[in-house]
């Protein structure tokens, strides 16, 4: 849960106090040290930041949210529980951008890279969204369809059939 800035620093810290160890001969420190550093550059390519770049998101800081996802170098070295959620979310800030293109490129690769089903459903809904905005009717039909096959909360199945009826309505 740190920031790629806060992941360097304390690697450094980590880094000095092993130097210190090593020169004090107290060589388990130093191991541990080692260890630490270790744990935070798997953090750093594995993990990244996407747990701070979810709480900017709910706090509705969009720009602090894409800032954060965007810092991550190699996405593709996301582990396979967090990769889904980067794109979630790039997709998400995407459409409250009204970048919808990017949106939808986003939100389909993180519909099938295995989100929860709560997450799944809104990238569903949002999917089918950018179609009917898209005018693109058997493409938002699909989404809805691949949604009936998921258990969703009442909420999100009153939605979807809102967005089957406007679906439906385009010629």
């Amino acid at each position: 849960m740190f920031s790629n800035q806060a992941r360097w620093l304390v690697g450094f810290l980590l880094l000095i106090v092993a130097i210190l160890a090593i020169t004090l001969k107290v060589y388990e420190i130093a191991a541990l040290s080692f260890l630490f550093i270790g744990l935070v550059i798997w953090g750093y390519f594995k993990e990244g930041p996407i747990i701070l770049a979810a709480k900017q998101f709910r706090n509705k800081d969009y720009e602090a949210a894409k800032n954060l996802l965007l810092s991550i170098a190699k996405p593709q070295y996301l582990s396979k529980k967090r990769k889904p959620y980067y794109e979630y979310l790039l997709g998400c800030i995407a459409v409250h951008q009204m970048d919808y293109q990017t949106a939808e490129q986003h939100l389909e690769k993180a519909a099938f890279s295995g989100l929860k089903v709560q997450d799944l459903g809104t990238t569903i809904m949002h999917l089918a969204n950018i179609n009917l905005r898209n005018k693109q009717k058997d493409k938002g039909l699909l989404w809805i369809a691949e949604a009936k096959k998921i258990p969703l909360p009442a909420r999100q199945q009153s939605i979807l059939k809102n967005l089957e009826k406007e679906l439906h309505q385009i010629k």
